[in-house]
């Protein structure tokens, strides 16, 4: 019987990692938009555009590649600003936990504005 139940456990073990129990954090898909769309003086860029990288874990933001010096805000339905924050360092941003809901994400760099949806 003990043999049967080591087997059991090593089979479930083997087919449902302890790894799958937890949420893997979500990538935020972003959209570059430009100050002024209808400037047509340059309309090829010279180099590609580098789209910044973030992930969702519940209230933790995770800033990564091309966030570095950008500023993050959270805007709800009617375009107000509920959150902001500027990009010091990559990695970790707590957002307020009494925020729930659907929100546009902008990743403000320069002259561009990267946005997105999440969902708190």
């Amino acid at each position: 019987m003990a043999k049967k139940s080591m087997f059991l456990i090593v089979l479930l073990a083997t087919l449902f990692p302890l790894s799958k129990l937890y949420a893997d954090p979500s990538i935020i898909n972003l959209q570059v938009n430009y100050e002024d769309p209808d400037d047509m003086s340059d309309p090829f860029p010279r180099s590609p555009i580098l789209v910044p990288t973030l992930y969702l874990d519940g209230y933790t933001l995770t800033a990564g590649t091309g966030t570095l010096g950008s500023t993050i805000q959270l805007l709800d339905e009617d375009d107000n600003v509920v959150f902001s924050t500027f990009i010091y360092i990559e990695g970790d941003i707590y957002l307020p936990t009494s925020l729930s809901g659907t929100y546009t994400i902008q990743v403000l760099r320069g002259s561009q504005t990267f946005e997105g949806e999440i969902t708190l």
